[in-house]
């Protein structure tokens, strides 16, 4: 790896904030009140039921994180206190995703389109060779990678999260292009799309401020 081990355990609790309201944005999407939509929602709420481990706590992703936290002896406070969001060793911009996520997951029926694509961004996010790479640097230093590798097995392509985060947009517009037409279908295409782009848009500060205190690190 060319970070160090400490670079790892600093990350780790950089991104706390974030993976441990994993599965946050898709909390109420059985509050959607048209009933035609559920073959959609069921789909979401599948990815939900499965973020918080499908009734089993050692699958609930947020607690393999507390997990993984606790082993590299990173004690911080619990989540819901103040004293958590107050704690001087967080970027400030670490809670930049989670408050998005959470505010989006306030209003499904207003968002929908918008938390779909936004949902295809976070799950393709878990794929690929970062992921893999990751894996295989945490286990180099000897740091738990279970968080890492349940994102790449349970997000897969074939049948995971990807698939059917993909296959609730299709059954979206197809049933937009079944009672509203094609302009409806062209028009949630686009917001579909901006929510694909809100998570980039949204992790942008974190990410520069993520590089920037790295190296402001690696130089003292």
């Amino acid at each position: 790896p060319k970070l160090s081990k400490q670079t790892y355990i600093w990350g780790i609790m950089q991104f706390a904030p974030t993976i441990l309201v994993d599965g946050s944005w898709l909390q109420n999407i059985n509050k959607i009140r048209d009933l035609s939509l559920l073959p959609i929602t069921q789909r979401l709420f599948q990815i939900f039921s499965d973020e918080l481990g499908g009734g089993v706590i050692e699958r609930n992703h947020p607690y393999i994180y507390q997990r993984l936290l606790d082993s590299e002896n990173i004690h911080l406070p619990p989540l819901h206190t103040k004293a958590f969001s107050d704690n001087p060793e967080f970027l400030e911009s670490a809670f930049d995703i989670p408050i998005y996520l959470m505010a989006i997951s306030q209003f499904p029926n207003l968002f929908l389109p918008e938390l779909l694509g936004l949902n295809l961004a976070i799950e393709l996010s878990g794929l690929g060779n970062g992921y893999l790479r990751l894996a295989e640097a945490l286990r180099y230093w000897e740091i738990d990678p279970s968080i890492v590798n349940v994102h790449i097995s349970i997000d897969n392509l074939a049948s995971g999260h990807a698939a059917l985060a993909k296959t609730a947009i299709q059954l979206y517009l197809d049933y937009l292009d079944a009672n509203q037409g094609r302009q409806a279908v062209n028009d949630h295409w686009r917001r579909i799309y901006s929510g694909y782009r809100s998570l980039s848009v949204a992790s942008w500060r974190f990410k520069m401020a993520f590089v920037a205190a790295y190296f402001f690190q690696s130089r003292n």
